[in-house]
């Protein structure tokens, strides 16, 4: 547990590295000064700095979402944004579009999937300790309970994701303000395959460790003195 603080601090430092937000962020629907730069969409360079942009516009879009009386605003705002974009580096509106979609696989997946996966290894391999010795030597509730278990850690494990996923979200954007990106997120858009990845993962461990111990018992009696 030592080195689970000194782990998020790096795994934060790492997301807020990558805020978005610059001078000029608004409530207005008012894109940031900015000098008209044309972009190359056929360059990885100029392609990341347009998925910057686009998400940007997103968060533009959820300030000016909580201004009072500017919800039903919301897709007049983007629209305007995103032809503002297109305007300033020279491209396409659909250039601007295809950006948007990239968004979701921007910068969090790492960030999120190890901690979360360290979480979970290290749930799975305490309560598969705490089976063992409660139900030793009585192997059908310890199935029942660790079927159970297994349910309600991959569960958990979504949960957990999701929640992390959305912390360090507004850390990297620098505002509470996310809106509807979190959902964006693969994460959001795969919580049944991760659940269904999780419980394989657990039953990997248990058997893996269930086959580990009977084989050292096995040595462990071959070493005995007849």
């Amino acid at each position: 547990m030592s080195a689970v603080v000194p782990l998020l601090t790096v795994l934060i430092l790492l997301a807020s590295s990558g805020c978005i937000t610059r001078p000029g962020m608004n409530r207005d629907c008012r894109w940031p000064t900015e000098s008209a730069m044309p972009l190359d969409v056929s360059s990885t360079s100029d392609m990341r700095h347009l998925v910057v942009d686009a998400e940007l516009i997103e968060e533009l879009v959820d300030r000016h979402r909580f201004h009072p009386g500017a919800e039903a605003e919301q897709e007049e705002c983007r629209a305007r944004l995103i032809d503002t974009v297109a305007r300033l580096h020279g491209i396409r509106v659909a250039d601007v579009l295809t950006a948007r979609d990239r968004v979701s696989k921007r910068g969090l997946n790492l960030l999120v999937n190890l901690p979360v996966a360290l979480f979970f290894l290290f749930a799975v391999l305490h309560v598969r300790r705490a089976v063992r010795r409660r139900f030793e030597d009585e192997p059908g509730p310890a199935v029942i309970t660790l079927i159970l278990a297994s349910v309600i850690l991959s569960g958990l494990a979504v949960m957990v994701g999701e929640f992390w996923t959305s912390m360090l979200q507004m850390i990297r954007v620098g505002s509470q303000h996310v809106g509807g990106r979190v959902a964006q997120l693969p994460w959001r858009q795969h919580e049944r395959e991760i659940f269904l990845i999780a419980l394989g993962v657990f039953w990997a461990v248990v058997l893996g460790q269930t086959l580990f111990d009977r084989r050292n018992r096995a040595q462990s009696f071959a070493r005995k003195p007849i």
